[in-house]
C-alpha cells in the first residue's frame, strides 16, 4: 500500500473516496447502534420493572444515603439524567415522592451516567460479541417470556451499546487522515465556542450527555479535536443536558417543576465551574495542563465524572435547605396551591385511625370544590378562583395524593377493625374523581347550550339542570362535613333515580322542535350526564363516614345497580 506523503495529500483524492465512504459507514453505523442500544436499554428496564420500579424508588429514597445510591443506580441503568429527572418529577407530581427525597436522587443520578463514559476507554468488541451471541440465542430459542425475557433484552441492548462503541472508535480513527476533515478543522482553528455550542446542541437532540461525551472522546482520540476543544464539548454536553430538562419542565408544575429547576441549576453550575480552566488555558497558554501524564481519553472521562460529582458534593450539605430555595426561584401559583393536600402528611401513617380521619377531612375538602365547577353556568354563581379546567386538574392531583396515601395505609397492614373504613374511603375517592369529571363535562355541555341563544328550545335546560345539580353537590359536601347519618339518608332520597324524568325531558324537547343533529346530541349528553352525576352522588352518600350511627345500608334498590352511561 503506498504511503501518504504531502504530494499524495495535495493530489487528486478520487482513489480514496470509496474507503472514505466505508469509514463514514462504520462511524455512522457504530453511532446508530450506540444510540439504539442506549434507548433500548432504558425501555427494557422500564418494562422489566414498570410500576414496581416506581414503588421501589419511593421506598428507597426515605434516607439521604439510600436516595443517593438509588439515583446513581437509575442513572447507570438509563444512561440519561434527563430520564431520571422526568421519572422523579412524575413521582413528585403524583405525590409518591416528596421533593426533599427527590433532590438527592436527581443530584446523584448524574454520576451513574459516567459508567458508560468510563467504559468507552476500553476495548469492548469481544465483550459485545459474547453478550450479543449468548442473549440473542437465548431470546431466539428460550420458551416463554415475562421478566426473564426483559432481563435478556436489557443485556442484549447492553451488547449493542458495546458493539456500537467499538465500531464508533474504529470508524473515527481513519477520519484523522481525511484531507476534507483536516481542512475544516484548520479553517475552524482552535476556538472553544463552537465545540461548546455543538456539545450542548447534540445533547439536547440525543437526550444524553454521556452519548455526546463518548463521541467527543472518539474524535479527540484521533486528533480531530484538541484537548481544550474536546473538554469544552464535554462541558457543553453537560449544559445541554440541563437545557433539555428545562424544555421538559415546561409541562410540569409545582414541586415537579422545582425539581426540574434544580437539575438545570446543577448542570449549569457544573459546566461553569469546569469550563473555566479551559478558558483560562486558552487565554494563558503557558499555564500547565492538569493530569497531562495520562492519556487524553482518560482525562476527558475524568472530566465527565467531575462534572457530575463536584456539584453533587457541593449540594449535599444543603439538601434540607434546597426546597425552600427552589420555592423562592419557582413560587407556587394558585393552581399549584390547590393541587396540594391540606391534611395529609407522612407522620400520620403511624396511627391508622388518625390517618383515616385526615383522609375524611381531605375528601370533604374535595367535595366542597365540586359545586364551584358549575358557577360559570349558574345565574347566581360566585365565580371560581380558577378556570374550570384548572380547578378540575388541581382536584385530580389531590385525588391522586389521597389514593397514594390510602394505598400506603393498606400496604402497611391496616388493622382489621379499620380495614372496612379504609376500603370505603378508597371507593369514595374513586367516586369523587368520577363525579368531578362528570360535573366538569356537564358544565361544558350547558355552556354550549347557553351559547345557542335564549330562543333555542334547549335553553330552558341550563338553569334547572345547573341549579339542581349544584344543590345536590352542596348537600353532599355538607353531609360529608357533618358526618350525620340523617343528612346522608336525606341526600340518598333526593338523589333517587332520575332516568324516567330525563327520558321525559328528551321526548318533550324532541317534540318541541329540537331537530338539528347537534341539538339532539347536546340534549342527550346533558340529560345523560345529569343522570350519571346524580347516580354518583347517591353512591357517594352511601359511603360517607358517619358519627355515632351506623352507615346507611349500601344495598342499592333494584333497578339502580347499574351506573348510567355518560354520552359518548
Amino acid at each position: 500500500m503506498p504511503s501518504r506523503g504531502p504530494a499524495a495529500a495535495a493530489g487528486p483524492i478520487r482513489v480514496n473516496e470509496e474507503p472514505r465512504l466505508d469509514i463514514l459507514a462504520s462511524f455512522l453505523g457504530g453511532l446508530g447502534l450506540f444510540l439504539a442500544g442506549v434507548h433500548g436499554l432504558g425501555v427494557q428496564v422500564q418494562q422489566m420493572a414498570g410500576r414496581r420500579l416506581r414503588v421501589a424508588v419511593a421506598h428507597a429514597t426515605r434516607g439521604g444515603l439510600s436516595a443517593a445510591l438509588s439515583g446513581a443506580a437509575l442513572g447507570a441503568l438509563t444512561q440519561s439524567s434527563s430520564a431520571v429527572t422526568v421519572i422523579s418529577a412524575s413521582l413528585v407530581q403524583a405525590g409518591t415522592l416528596p421533593l426533599r427525597g427527590a433532590i438527592p436522587v436527581v443530584a446523584w443520578c448524574n454520576i451513574g451516567t459516567a459508567v458508560l463514559v468510563l467504559l468507552a476507554a476500553l476495548d469492548l468488541r469481544v465483550a459485545a460479541l459474547w453478550l450479543l451471541g449468548t442473549t440473542g440465542c437465548a431470546l431466539a430459542f428460550a420458551p416463554g417470556g415475562g421478566r426473564w425475557k426483559s432481563v435478556l433484552g436489557a443485556v442484549f441492548q447492553l451488547g449493542l451499546i458495546f458493539l456500537g462503541l467499538a465500531l464508533l472508535k474504529a470508524g473515527a480513527a481513519p477520519l484523522g487522515d481525511s484531507a476534507a476533515v483536516r481542512a475544516a478543522l484548520l479553517q475552524a482553528g482552535h476556538g472553544l465556542a463552537i465545540p461548546f455550542a455543538l456539545g450542548a446542541a447534540m445533547t439536547m437532540v440525543a437526550q444524553s450527555s454521556s452519548v455526546v461525551t463518548v463521541l467527543a472522546i472518539a474524535l479527540a482520540n484521533v486528533g480531530l479535536l484538541d484537548g481544550a476543544q474536546a473538554g469544552m464539548a464535554v462541558c457543553g454536553a453537560s449544559l445541554g443536558s440541563g437545557l433539555s430538562v428545562l424544555l421538559v419542565g415546561n409541562g410540569l408544575r409545582g414541586a415537579a417543576r422545582r425539581l426540574a429547576t434544580f437539575q438545570v441549576l446543577f448542570k449549569v453550575a457544573g459546566a461553569a465551574l469546569l469550563a473555566l480552566p479551559f478558558l483560562l488555558r486558552h487565554l494563558l497558554p503557558d499555564l500547565p495542563a492538569p493530569l497531562s501524564e495520562i492519556g487524553l481519553p482518560q482525562r476527558l472521562s475524568l472530566l465527565f465524572v467531575a462534572l457530575q460529582l463536584l456539584p453533587a458534593l457541593l449540594v449535599t450539605p444543603f439538601h434540607r435547605f434546597m426546597p425552600a430555595l427552589l420555592e423562592r426561584l419557582s413560587p407556587a401559583t394558585a393552581e399549584e396551591a390547590l393541587s396540594l393536600p391540606e391534611y395529609l402528611y407522612d407522620g400520620a401513617l403511624e396511627d391508622v385511625p388518625t390517618a383515616l380521619d385526615l383522609v375524611a377531612r381531605e375528601g370533604a375538602r374535595l367535595l366542597g370544590r365540586l359545586p364551584g365547577l358549575l358557577d360559570d353556568v349558574r345565574e347566581e354563581g360566585v365565580g371560581s378562583p380558577l378556570p374550570r379546567e384548572a380547578l378540575s386538574a388541581a382536584s385530580a392531583a389531590v385525588e391522586r395524593s389521597v389514593g397514594t396515601f390510602l394505598q400506603e395505609i393498606l400496604g402497611r397492614g391496616c388493622p382489621r377493625e379499620e380495614l372496612e373504613r379504609a376500603l370505603a374511603f378508597e371507593n369514595l375517592n374513586g367516586l369523587v374523581s368520577a363525579l368531578r369529571e362528570t360535573v366538569a363535562e356537564q358544565a361544558g355541555v350547558l355552556e354550549a347550550i347557553a351559547r345557542r341563544g335564549a330562543d333555542d328550545p334547549l335553553g330552558g335546560l341550563v338553569g334547572p339542570l345547573a341549579e339542581s345539580l349544584h344543590l345536590l353537590l352542596t348537600e353532599l359536601h355538607e353531609a360529608a362535613l357533618s358526618g350525620d347519618a340523617e343528612s346522608a339518608a336525606t341526600l340518598s332520597e333526593l338523589s333517587a333515580d332520575r332516568s324516567v324524568m330525563m327520558d321525559g325531558i328528551r321526548r318533550r324537547l324532541a317534540r318541541a322542535g329540537v331537530a338539528m343533529q347537534d341539538g339532539l346530541d347536546l340534549l342527550f349528553r346533558a340529560t345523560s350526564l345529569f343522570e350519571r352525576a346524580v347516580w354518583l352522588i347517591r353512591r357517594s352518600a352511601l359511603l360517607l363516614p358517619r358519627t355515632g350511627e351506623e352507615r346507611v345500608s349500601e344495598a342499592v334498590p333494584a333497578g339502580e345497580d347499574t351506573m348510567p352511561l355518560a354520552a359518548e
